[in-house]
């Protein structure tokens, strides 16, 4: 076990012995094919898309700090604050997903929020743990101890680069996505959401390092 495992270890103490990651995962449930053509047109269908999630981001330096310190004033996560940033989440992956062609469906510009996936965008789910109602002001450093996870995600962020890279030819001369490729990209999306639950104080768990 390591240095931050330990901190870690002790600061989950006072957890409920229910841990919320295996419900915290990102879901596809749609065809692996794909028409050919949406491998040139798929990058302007997302053009909006990609508009509300930019202003999204702008306000989520906002939102998320703001809920960091009410949690470290009060003890108890803003239920409000939480769920709006677990919403720019979910949008953010229903978006990205469909840029990347895991789905011909369209997403809707939907806003609901809250950590249980409300089903808007059948094909893409984000499901998130729900903020609990209290949590010990020890989980406002859950950003600081998952520094080593996000270290580990940019590693594998680099090479969901190349993945996309190599898939996009594929879909091009195939018009279907490589399993192994695109299950790569949603294992990585699942992790980052669990780093992200860990980070946003829903749990003072820490979370375990890997796709798995």
């Amino acid at each position: 076990m390591t240095d931050i495992q330990r901190v870690a270890s002790v600061a989950g103490m006072n957890d409920s012995a229910t841990s919320v990651y295996p419900s915290t995962k990102v879901t596809v449930d749609s065809p692996y094919e794909i028409a050919r053509w949406r491998v040139f047109v798929q990058w302007a269908l997302y053009i909006p898309h990609y508009v509300v999630t930019a202003i999204l981001s702008y306000v989520s330096m906002v939102t998320a700090p703001l809920h960091w310190l009410i949690v470290l004033i009060t003890g108890k996560p803003n239920k409000g604050l939480y769920g709006f940033n677990a919403m720019i989440l979910r949008y953010e992956v229903r978006a990205g997903f469909f840029l990347y062609g895991f789905s011909e469906e369209y997403p809707p510009f939907a806003f609901s929020q809250g950590g249980a996936d409300d089903g808007a965008y059948s094909p893409i789910r984000l499901d998130l743990p729900e903020a609990p109602d209290s949590i010990s002001r020890v989980s406002v450093f859950n950003g600081i101890l998952a520094i080593p996870h996000y270290i580990l995600i940019m590693v594998y962020g680099i090479g969901a680069m190349f993945v996309l890279m190599i898939a996009w030819w594929a879909v091009l001369f195939t018009g279907k996505w490589p399993a192994g490729m695109r299950d790569f990209i949603v294992k990585l999306s699942s992790y980052y959401a669990r780093v992200w639950a860990y980070t946003m104080m829903t749990t003072t768990e820490y979370p375990s390092f890997g796709l798995d």
